[in-house]
């Protein structure tokens, strides 16, 4: 067989397929996602402000210039530092 007559085969098997999950998906009493919904399904996940609050601290990205401010301002330096990619690919 060649590639156009395996690709035409391949379509005309897909599409009862694709019938059958369309007409699925309509079924009634398939229970509908309204605004309200979505909105109080995000908000029980949604991280509360006493959750964020590490968003508020003024993180420095340049040790030496974090050491230099520390000293001058008196106050202690916390260093996170991680080992690999910072978004966890390593």
């Amino acid at each position: 067989m060649n590639a156009k007559r395996i690709f035409k085969v391949q379509f005309l098997l897909t599409l009862p397929a694709l019938a059958v999950i369309a007409a699925q998906s309509q079924t009634p009493g398939t229970p509908t996602l309204t605004g309200a919904d979505l909105d109080q399904k995000i908000a029980t996940v949604a991280p509360t402000t006493e959750e964020q609050a590490y968003l508020e601290i003024p993180w420095r990205l340049n040790i030496m210039q974090a050491r230099l401010e520390a000293m001058r301002t008196g106050k202690p330096m916390f260093v996170w530092e991680v080992n690999g990619h910072p978004l966890g690919h390593t």
